[in-house]
């Protein structure tokens, strides 16, 4: 299946909460029926940022993040609007919406112990290289981090799945009212986000536990990145045809 993994901020002119009840009472009802009536569209979650990863390997931290949404596709497929449904979404945006960030990934599987479990704990993590960096060098090292956390979750309790979804490019955006309200048809020629990294878990506990590990720490505060920000999100999903 092909992937998406966007992010944004809440409006500059209303606070978050405001901004999050608008995007859940009226713009995600409405998404969840024109995609529902989109056979292309495998999957859509929601995901709001909730606490956010710090040095000692808690969850103290207020987080800088706001919302994830995460959407999959048929092969070879993507969101493929309508013009006029594209428009009225640009112009909703302005309602609740700035810095809008869309990522096409590919999705790596690097751990899967789903067996029926139908609530989760669902964390991200945001990997950006430094300016200059190698992209295929990056590649290279996260490959080795990531067998450091299968590693770590092998033999560890309440650790359900964890994936990579490695970057392959980053959407232009335009501003409307704000900066980022209007999505392009093109994508920037370079980005510094080598990936995002989806771990769920069975409990919060046994998740704080096994962050709280020095090999995970030391993966997940890794200098070779730019500071790397990991989030507790809670997630609603939209849809799913899995």
């Amino acid at each position: 299946m092909d992937k998406t993994v966007s992010q944004f901020l809440p409006l500059s002119t209303v606070t978050a909460d405001e901004a999050d009840q608008y995007y859940l009472q009226v713009h995600t009802r409405f998404a969840r029926h024109f995609l529902r009536e989109m056979g292309q569209v495998v999957s859509y979650h929601i995901n709001r940022a909730v606490a956010e990863y710090e040095l000692g390997g808690g969850w103290a931290r207020r987080p800088h993040a706001f919302r994830f949404i995460v959407m999959r596709f048929l092969p070879g497929r993507g969101l493929e609007l309508p013009e006029e449904l594209r428009e009225l979404i640009v112009q909703d945006h302005r309602n609740f919406l700035r810095d809008l960030r869309p990522y096409r990934v590919r999705e790596e599987v690097v751990l899967d112990r789903l067996n029926g479990q139908t609530a989760l704990e669902k964390y991200v993590f945001e990997l950006d290289r430094p300016d200059g960096a190698d992209a295929e060098e990056a590649a290279a090292h996260l490959r080795e981090q990531m067998a450091v956390l299968a590693e770590e979750a092998s033999y560890a309790f309440g650790i359900r799945q964890i994936l990579v979804d490695h970057v392959e490019s980053e959407g232009a955006t335009a501003p409307v009212d704000e900066p980022g309200q209007r999505p392009l048809a093109r994508t920037l020629a370079t980005t510094l986000r080598q990936a995002f990294v989806e771990l769920y878990f069975d409990q919060r506990e046994w998740a704080e536990d096994w962050f709280a590990r020095p090999k995970v720490r030391g993966v997940l505060q890794d200098r070779y990145w730019q500071p790397i920000r990991g989030y507790r999100v809670e997630e609603q999903c939209g849809l799913d045809r899995r």
